[in-house]
């Protein structure tokens, strides 16, 4: 089975700079810890990563990403989510891709999430529903920072706040479940 990785490089609001030390990812995460999983997964696997833009507008990258696909691809789509409750991933969003093996193998690292959450709002809507192609929204779990203190970090909430800051460990973590799932569709 072919698969390709898709993450987003767009900003939803403009930022000067994105900062990483020997701990952390700082500022604006949303977007970039999934590119940085993706691209490590990328590298470790060989499997294809595209880098769109236009995520948080009209989807105009994964538009033409699509449109230059082979429709039997599996692609998944790497992005942030605070979603994830207590563990290392998120799959959710899954298009023509039956999860119950899915879950049982990984059940233990992955929250999955079943139906279509905000189905309209991220790259699997354009493989999935405009291509039908086969692809799930696979999630590198942020921080929600405006759930613990809504008074510190007032809307627009999590996903766009530049006051945030993932772990590189976390990144670490979520990235070697994404090479796990890639070796799984890789034998099947």
């Amino acid at each position: 089975m072919k698969i390709v990785l898709s993450a987003h490089f767009d900003l939803a609001r403009p930022v000067m700079f994105i900062h990483m030390d020997d701990k952390n990812l700082n500022g604006l995460v949303d977007n970039f810890a999934g590119m940085f999983s993706a691209y490590q997964a990328s590298r470790k696997t060989g499997v294809p990563v595209y880098f769109t833009n236009y995520e948080e507008l009209e989807f105009d990258g994964a538009d033409t990403v699509a449109k230059n696909l082979d429709k039997h691809t599996l692609i998944i789509v790497v992005d942030t989510t605070i979603d994830a409750e207590d563990k290392d991933a998120y799959i959710g969003n899954a298009y023509g891709i039956d999860t119950r093996e899915l879950k049982e193998k990984f059940a233990d690292k992955v929250l999955f999430k079943d139906g279509m959450y905000e189905e309209t709002q991220d790259e699997s809507y354009i493989y999935g529903e405009k291509y039908g192609m086969k692809t799930f929204y696979f999630g590198v779990p942020i921080p929600d920072p405006y759930r613990d203190n809504p008074d510190v970090f007032p809307k627009p909430g999590p996903y766009h706040t530049d006051e945030n800051k993932v772990s590189l460990h976390a990144i670490d973590k979520t990235t070697q479940i994404l090479i796990d799932l890639i070796t799984y569709f890789q034998n099947k």
